[in-house]
């Protein structure tokens, strides 16, 4: 088998098992009133939760291992977008999946954990709503009723108000983000690779990420979901490239943006876990979301990761890492921090009150690579406006027939590591041709590296490109590279003829100065 047939084999396979993998629960609900007094055993069984507005949710229960008189909070668990519920200890999700990992961590150290399958997956009835605070929202809020009132031993904060967390990634993430902004029994979530904007995050500019739709829709045709939703007039007209506006707001009104501009904040302690590579919902979403969160009275951390989404081969390098990419250990300066620990001790802290647990999960860490990062207290800021040099580019062959453009910028003298975004101002008409742009570096020996993977379009006149992060050393030279086409946004490159001229100003983020080299992976 070559290198190239590994990863195409590996997502056969996923796909098989994903066929194989969501299936209707059965209710299986322990008689618990003969077990009032008695120890509780460590097991899981199926059961069927019925949402406010009828449809049939199934879920898996998972029983900690409870003494005489012992109570324990409760996590529920959200998969993400294809996926299903943690099925048992030895099913794909809980093996393979960061979310359904952290889920059975968390059960084994003692706590409660629900995993179910949202509305229109797995074995669930109903829709497939695309985060409708009328639909997934409520399904969400009515697991936590049913917990309260069919589960024992819960540890209460009051009638019908059970302590509990939630957990989960992308789909599965934005849930515990509305959630609990609806509904203030929710104490302590943990979102990991999720939207802050999701009309943004898939369309930036109102440009379609075609590669990540494609991806997406392949998926649930592939598991066999109904995704009636997107056989819609605007859903297909989007598909073409360019997001319709009554898309666009109905994904925006699905998002925290949403409720944070209208003032209703989630009052949740949230651990935010998001990836520097994820080319989905890269780290600037998960910065807008800390911002949301950090104007109320919550704790909030962010712990940015390499992983998250990352498109297939060739659109992006293949990690080498099991099934979303995430790696098990992050690096904060002198410090590792194992996730799946840093998710209990979340739990630990925020649910069951054993405060300072979580002490040794920083603010704010965000990965340089896989074996280097920075702890901060908040993101660099940005230099001071500089030249954009005027660069002609040939839209149509640009970035596939010919090569990009690469633009210099800044020379780095002192080993580096650089976080945050580029902010450019262009001197362009309304009817420019499309470019697409990314934050790369040009290396001592001439390699260009494209930072995160990270390429945004320029359509306006004033343009933030995605967050990145790197390591970088004393003779690599920071720049732009820019094309007129890209894989990630399939059907929107202009295939202009003409020749355009890109001039204007950037702004980089500063750079931020190791006191000791480290030396590149």
């Amino acid at each position: 088998m070559t290198a190239s047939e590994n990863p195409m084999r590996l997502t056969s396979l996923l796909l098989i098992l994903l066929l194989l993998g969501g299936c209707a629960a059965r209710e299986q609900l322990p008689d618990y009133s003969t077990l009032a007094d008695r120890a509780l055993p460590a097991t899981h069984f199926e059961t069927v939760i019925t949402a406010r507005d009828g449809t049939r949710l199934s879920a898996t229960v998972f029983q900690p291992a409870l003494k005489p008189g012992e109570q324990a909070p409760l996590v529920v668990h959200t998969h993400g977008w294809g996926g299903w519920r943690v099925t048992g200890p030895d099913g794909f999700y809980g093996q393979q999946m960061m979310s359904g990992r952290a889920a059975l961590k968390a059960w084994q150290a003692g706590f409660w954990v629900i995993s179910y399958d949202q509305r229109g997956w797995g074995g669930s009835d109903g829709n497939i709503e695309m985060m409708d605070p009328r639909y997934e929202v409520q399904d969400a809020l009515a697991v936590i009723d049913w917990a309260a009132a069919h589960l024992p031993r819960l540890t209460m904060d009051g009638p019908g108000d059970p302590r509990v967390g939630m957990l989960g990634e992308s789909y599965g993430g934005a849930v515990q983000l509305l959630a609990s902004a609806e509904d203030p029994r929710i104490d302590a979530i943990v979102p990991i690779a999720t939207w802050y904007d999701l009309s943004e995050a898939l369309a930036p500019g109102g440009r379609m990420k075609v590669g990540w739709t494609g991806v997406l829709l392949g998926l649930g045709i592939a598991t066999g979901y109904d995704l009636g939703k997107f056989t819609q007039a605007s859903y297909l007209k989007s598909a073409g490239g360019e997001m319709t506006p009554d898309v666009q707001a109905e994904l925006k009104s699905h998002s925290l943006a949403n409720y944070c501009q209208r003032g209703q904040r989630p009052h949740a302690d949230a651990l935010l876990i998001q990836g520097l590579r994820d080319t989905l919902f890269p780290l600037d979403q998960g910065l807008a979301i800390r911002d949301c969160l950090d104007q109320g009275n919550a704790d909030v951390r962010l712990l940015g990761m390499q992983g998250g989404h990352i498109l297939p081969p060739p659109l992006q390098h293949w990690s080498g890492l099991p099934p979303f990419n995430n790696e098990p250990v992050l690096h904060c300066g002198d410090r590792a921090i194992n996730l799946y620990q840093a998710v209990v001790a979340w739990y630990e802290d925020k649910l069951r009150g054993r405060s300072g647990v979580a002490d040794s999960v920083p603010d704010l860490c965000l990965s340089l690579d896989l074996d280097h990062g920075l702890m901060l207290q908040q993101p660099p800021q940005m230099d001071a406006p500089q030249p954009l040099p005027e660069t002609r580019i040939r839209p149509l062959t640009s970035g596939w027939l010919s090569p990009s453009r690469f633009i210099p910028l800044r020379q780095v003298d002192n080993a580096s590591g650089l976080v945050g975004t580029a902010q450019l101002q262009l001197q362009r008409d309304a009817n420019a041709p499309l470019l697409f742009a990314s934050l790369a570096v040009r290396r001592a020996g001439g390699r260009i590296e494209v930072l995160s993977e990270q390429v945004t379009p320029l359509n306006a006149r004033q343009v933030e490109l995605a967050a990145v992060s790197a390591l970088l050393q004393p003779g690599d030279e920071l720049g732009l590279k820019v094309s007129g086409f890209s894989g990630q946004y399939l059907f929107n490159s202009s295939w202009s003829p003409q020749s355009t001229t890109l001039k204007g100003e950037v702004r980089l983020p500063s750079l931020i100065p190791l006191e000791t080299p480290l030396a590149s992976q």
